[in-house]
């Protein structure tokens, strides 16, 4: 942990989840990252081998946002640009229109994306009946107002996606999902090179031995707080398939860290430093941050048990990481995760004194 750990983590404890910080700092220096230069699409992708229908991983996430986005007059996201080096995004649209995967939207669409408000002014306009549902509103204005008279008041259209669009979302819905998601440092370009290097493997499947990997190099160089963060990732990832007990194994791991006092390139050599920031609880930057504690009573809420049982259930967790150092003893961690969750400030503080 270097001195922008110690801040850092101080300044997040309550905007969710503590996220350690990766950089490390052994001298008095602090050396802050700068600004990533974007990448042009252009560039990135040369080299890339495009998918069986030709095209590359930034294409197949813009189809999976081309439904919102009007044939003309968009005023688009700026992650296109920083993120995905896309600066023409409409000339990207249009290409994947001219190759069949996009095509331009119905006037159903059309209507679809106007508010109720303007869709009963119309009905009254024509004296028709504005109650219901907005789809029910939709589809009266079709059939009773003449086509030509609602192409007249309906002219902007969105994209829509062909068959062959929809096919390449579904066989690739790994990219809106980690465009989604960001787990560690997957991207599109990334994943859609290790799903390709793993033909025939579930794309889930291929993540998960990623981030397993990927825990176990953190742990070898022992940047404990990336090993944490990466763990945590694995827990929501499990969670997401519904397996919750699974999922709060690796939180439990997850807690046991962040009560550790541990994080990137930790030594004791800096233990004078440490010490200033871990006691007592309320300047403390050992603690559990708001996101991980709301989980852990999501998690009791689910499985329907007491504060007895989910005390023996952490501590069973708890029990089985073996950590090189630690503030708290195993039962102190599962006191202070009930602490928490009871939101009992006075008996934080006193277990933190104690400590």
């Amino acid at each position: 942990m270097g001195l922008f750990d110690l801040f850092k983590k101080k300044k997040d404890k309550n905007i969710g989840i503590n996220i350690k910080s990766t950089i490390s700092v052994k001298t008095d220096v602090i050396n802050t990252p700068s600004e990533p230069e974007v990448i042009p699409v252009e560039k990135r992708i040369k080299g890339m081998k495009p998918n069986d229908t030709g095209l590359y991983p930034h294409e197949t996430l813009l189809l999976s946002y081309a439904p919102k986005y009007y044939v003309e007059g968009n005023s688009y996201p700026g992650f296109w640009w920083y993120k995905y080096g896309i600066k023409d995004v409409d000339k990207s649209l249009k290409s994947l229109l001219d190759r069949g995967f996009l095509q331009i939207g119905s006037l159903r669409s059309a209507i679809e994306k106007e508010t109720v408000t303007v869709l009963k002014g119309l009905l009254k306009a024509n004296n028709l009946k504005v109650s219901g549902k907005k789809a029910e509103l939709v589809q009266r204005l079709l059939d009773e107002v003449p086509e030509e008279k609602l192409k007249a008041v309906f002219t902007r259209y969105t994209y829509e996606l062909t068959d062959e669009g929809k096919d390449v979302l579904k066989k690739e819905e790994y990219i809106p999902y980690i465009h989604r998601t960001g787990i560690e440092d997957l991207d599109i370009w990334s994943l859609s090179k290790k799903v390709q290097d793993k033909s025939g493997y579930p794309y889930r499947d291929v993540i998960w031995g990623y981030l397993n990997e990927r825990s176990m190099v953190h742990a070898k160089n022992r940047d404990f707080g990336l090993y944490r963060n990466c763990r945590f990732a694995m827990s929501e990832f499990v969670k997401e398939e519904g397996k919750l007990d699974n999922a709060f194994s690796l939180l439990s791991e997850v807690i046991r860290y962040d009560l550790s006092g541990l994080s990137n390139s930790f030594s004791m050599q800096f233990m004078d430093i440490y010490s200033d920031s871990y006691f007592p609880y309320e300047s403390s930057i050992v603690t559990m941050a708001p996101g991980i504690t709301s989980r852990v009573s999501d998690y009791q809420e689910k499985k329907g048990l007491s504060d007895e049982d989910l005390k023996r259930k952490l501590r069973e967790e708890i029990s089985k990481f073996k950590l090189p150092f630690g503030l708290f003893t195993e039962d102190e961690c599962v006191e202070i995760v009930l602490m928490e969750i009871q939101k009992d400030e006075d008996g934080l503080e006193e277990l933190y004194n104690k400590a």
